[in-house]
């Protein structure tokens, strides 16, 4: 039990101290900007915006006149850095975002097509069915995935056909390639289904144009965080061009889901956009090149990245099969020697998800993969102490503890 500041200063001192030492590959995870961050601690941290979907002036408490402004204005700046007409700030994260488009989109007894948690999804619709009420009001099913981990198109079109879904959602926690949003626009139109996109993991590439903007394939309504490969605070968003799903959506979100929507991450979140708008397509750019480059690296090392005949990756990270030298959690031992990311036992063989924004953010290039990748070998494949790992990676990861790509 914390008894003065003093020992949350203590602790907190020391997660930072041991974050920096670690090097971090979570591809959910960023390294926001000192400005970023210092709009976190602004007086909006007390205050309530809440407002109707179809007129944001009319707020239910008083005191808001700057904070509609600051509101406002950062709705315009996510509107022209993600390409669509209509804008909602409120979802305090990219999953409660998820879920107001699914339950204000679908009917009782209504089909989603979605990624299914063993491909990598973000665990929606699948998860939230584990509530009673919409397990038994919402029904869902999974697209497939061919051998180089990108969606079947075909086998989707077939899917949406068949069963005529009320929604698609694309996008995922493991997504190496763009979607074929485009190729299941005419499905859609014919039979009546709504495209969605959940760009959680991608939404720094599609600011950073280096990524296909899922609006402009042909996606109704896109939504996703404001961190992982977005450098931002975290919270949500959803765009669209479309005002009849952004106001279905808007009066789901709110109040059922959300009343106060933690003001104090707007200001943050509107830095972060123009820092995207001034650094973005660099930063992308970067990214890509590492992700492939990091593949390359493994690859040579003996490991089974994912998506080889497809040159690996196009996005923050790659997928690494790692069976054939793993029988327990790798990320633990990972961990152990310092070196941080995600792994997964739900499909056939055990897999980690190896990300690249914050190290690109860290100012890493294509030359520091390689060694990251040795330093994978030597954790996973040559079994080398753990202990006598961390401190190279300490001693790596000291060089690099700059921000790049941000005011």
């Amino acid at each position: 039990m914390f008894k003065t500041i003093k020992d949350i200063d203590n602790l907190l001192k020391k997660h930072t101290e041991y974050r920096k030492g670690c090097l971090n590959l979570i591809a959910s995870e960023n390294y926001s900007s000192e400005i970023v961050r210092s709009y976190l601690s602004s007086d909006l941290g007390n205050r309530y915006g809440c407002y109707t979907t179809e007129d944001p002036s009319d707020r239910e408490y008083t005191g808001n006149k700057y904070i509609h402004e600051i509101e406002m204005n950062t709705q315009k700046l996510a509107k022209d850095v993600f390409g669509g007409k209509y804008a909602d700030l409120r979802p305090i994260s990219g999953h409660m975002a998820g879920m107001a488009v699914v339950l204000g989109i679908l009917e009782p007894h209504e089909l989603v097509i979605e990624v299914s948690l063993e491909d990598w999804g973000h665990g929606l619709v699948g998860p939230m069915r584990q509530v009673s009420q919409f397990g038994e009001t919402i029904k869902v099913e999974y697209m497939k995935f061919d051998q180089d981990r990108a969606v079947d198109a075909e086998a989707l079109k077939k899917m949406a056909k068949e069963l005529k879904p009320k929604l698609i959602i694309f996008g995922g926690s493991g997504t190496l390639f763009p979607e074929p949003v485009r190729e299941l626009r005419q499905i859609a139109d014919e039979y009546g289904i709504i495209l969605a996109y959940d760009a959680s993991h991608v939404t720094g590439l599609i600011a950073g144009k280096v990524f296909p903007n899922p609006l402009n394939e042909g996606a109704d309504i896109m939504f996703g965080s404001t961190h992982k490969s977005f450098p931002g605070p975290q919270g949500g968003f959803i765009v669209s061009n479309r005002k009849d799903l952004i106001e279905k959506i808007g009066n789901t979100l709110s109040p059922s889901l959300v009343t106060s929507h933690h003001l104090n991450r707007i200001p943050a979140f509107a830095a972060s956009l123009l820092e995207m708008k001034e650094y973005g397509h660099e930063y992308g750019v970067q990214i890509i090149k590492n992700s492939k480059a990091l593949a390359k690296a493994m690859t040579k090392r003996g490991f089974n990245v994912l998506g080889a005949d497809r040159g690996y990756t196009e996005t923050h990270l790659i997928l690494v099969d790692v069976g054939e030298y793993c029988s327990q959690m790798p990320g633990k031992l990972l961990e152990r020697a310092k070196i941080l990311c995600s792994d997964d036992f739900s499909g056939a063989s055990p897999q980690i998800r190896v990300g690249t924004p914050e190290v690109t953010r860290r100012g890493m290039t294509e030359e520091d993969m390689d060694y990251i990748a040795e330093l994978f070998r030597r954790v996973l494949i040559d079994n080398e102490d753990v202990d006598v790992i961390s401190k190279d990676v300490e001693a790596f990861v000291a060089k690099y503890q700059e921000l790049k790509y941000a005011f």
